[in-house]
């Protein structure tokens, strides 16, 4: 993970984690995954800031609505799209944007180059 702009990826399913890391690595970007909010927070904890966390909003333990209201530090400006299973949601603040589930892989490269700059 040398130079290479970093993604946070928050979700509970073991297999989307391992798609959208797969996708973004080979797009040549450093992916840290959690698989749920509270690693997320851990991770964004002992990590320099990435520059962008894709976040699940179902999730044990910490869903992702809390893990936005509960992240802080350097991480807190840090964009954040959503990712669900639901077509839309309205009324969502602190987030960037959202992708609805199943994640087309153009639209979610389209959106990361928005995000991440390199």
């Amino acid at each position: 993970m040398s130079g290479e702009p970093r993604i946070l990826v928050v979700d509970d399913d073991a297999s989307v984690r391992e798609a959208l890391r797969d996708l973004l690595s080979g797009e040549g970007y450093a992916v840290v995954t959690a698989d749920d909010g509270q690693d997320a927070l851990d991770r964004l904890g002992s990590m320099d800031p990435p520059c962008l966390i894709l976040l699940d909003l179902r999730m044990p333990r910490i869903d992702g609505w809390e893990f936005l209201a509960r992240r802080d530090g350097p991480g807190k400006k840090t964009p954040v799209v959503l990712l669900s299973g639901m077509a839309f949601i309205r009324d969502a603040p602190g987030v960037a944007d959202f992708l609805a589930k199943p994640i087309r892989p153009d639209k979610l490269l389209d959106c990361v180059r928005r995000f991440c700059k390199r």
